[in-house]
């Protein structure tokens, strides 16, 4: 079973913002209650409190959703404490409306229950009915400019005949299939970063509210425009993953925002640049678009995924003329590093999920005939090279 969300933009009346401020000082009321006595659990929480929530003029499915909400909210904030991490107590500032009862999808309607039984209804677009089929609606979110519709499926995962390894780079992203090696380009993420940061830091006014807005809008921006880059290239490896019937494999990545930190040497404009890399983007997306077609996802270490020859197993050297290639003495081939990690990190997915034989080395030597590597500049009509 997996779940994903649709959003739909959609402007609503002043009758339905004044419902979802009444929402949003209810889920603040009950975090205030819930902090106070200690209680971040719904069960404990509702017969206690529930009648409390009469004083708002609101349906009683909106009731219930709001002290979910705040008790989820107080939930986290127990984890992160237990970790000894610095937390403040959690206040709702924009109004919303969530709930999972009452509401109805009709064709290409969606209705929701409003004051004295009355309904509201929205009208969902083409890419909205398109998501929803063969799929159950669980809940929704309206804010005051969009709409969010929550769904179902059920999905039998794929028995993987192959492995899509994904080495994950500042300037490309590099993945390696059974019959080729494709490159995406990704140098233009990091133009518009640091364009973004140009025009920010030219901002002169002295006016800290100004600034802080100005400073947001852009920054939205910003992140709007990479996630949709990022979201034309996770779309194109789940296509060639769903085409191929292959499993998705990638670098386990952990700690590595501790390498660029202020006081290790660096430069200050390295340091942005590698901390501003949008590496979790990626692999968010393609977990999720993955679980929802029946793809697994398996992540391998990322040692010596650039060290070893994917061929015969042999430690590479650089190359002297080549500053982004590797150099195998026994193979006699001069081999990108890209493509090196990203052949390696699919041999090592390929031996530990889908042909478990042990894992020494990132070359199995064994399964070459089923895993045929392909090496750029050798085989170099089957290295794609795409900008998206």
């Amino acid at each position: 079973m997996t779940i994903k969300s649709v959003k739909q933009i959609h402007t609503f009346p002043d009758e339905i913002q004044s419902m979802m401020e009444t929402f949003k000082d209810m889920v603040n009321y009950c975090i205030r209650i819930g902090i106070s006595e200690n209680i971040s659990n719904l069960n404990k929480f509702s017969p206690l409190h529930y009648k409390d929530l009469s004083q708002f003029n609101i349906q009683s499915y909106y009731k219930l959703t709001a002290m979910s909400q705040a008790m989820g909210r107080l939930a986290q904030r127990k984890k992160d404490m237990k970790k000894g991490r610095i937390v403040k107590s959690p206040y709702i500032s924009k109004p919303y409306l969530v709930s999972c009862y009452g509401f109805k999808i009709t064709g290409m309607l969606l209705s929701f229950p409003m004051y004295h039984g009355d309904k509201f209804l929205v009208k969902l677009n083409e890419y909205t009915m398109s998501q929803l089929e063969n799929a159950e609606p669980r809940s929704f979110v309206i804010t005051p400019d969009s709409v969010s519709i929550s769904v179902r499926k059920q999905v039998e995962q794929i028995i993987p005949e192959n492995v899509i390894g994904i080495d994950r780079n500042l300037r490309n992203i590099t993945i390696s299939t059974p019959n080729q090696t494709v490159m995406y380009k990704t140098s233009k993420l990091l133009s518009i970063k640091e364009n973004t940061s140009h025009v920010i830091s030219s901002f002169k006014r002295f006016d800290v509210r100004k600034k802080k807005y100005f400073q947001k809008r852009l920054g939205n921006r910003r992140a709007r425009r990479i996630q949709q880059h990022l979201h034309k290239i996770s779309k194109d490896i789940i296509s060639r993953a769903v085409q191929s019937k292959s499993m998705i494999v990638l670098e386990d990545i952990k700690c590595i925002r501790k390498l660029y930190r202020k006081g290790n040497g660096q430069g200050t404009k390295y340091r942005r640049k590698l901390n501003s890399w949008s590496f979790y983007e990626l692999q968010r997306q393609i977990q999720y678009k993955a679980e929802w077609e029946g793809i697994p996802v398996g992540f391998i270490d990322p040692k010596r995924t650039s060290q070893l020859c994917p061929v015969c197993g042999g430690k590479l050297q650089e190359d002297r003329f080549h500053r982004r290639k590797l150099l195998c003495i026994n193979c006699k081939r001069s081999i990108d590093r890209d493509v090196v990690a990203s052949m390696n990190i699919s041999y090592k997915g390929w031996s530990r999920f889908c042909h478990p034989r042990g894992l020494l080395v990132e070359a199995v030597n064994g399964n070459l005939e089923n895993f045929r590597p392909v090496i750029l500049q050798v085989d170099g009509s089957k290295l794609v090279e795409t900008r998206k």
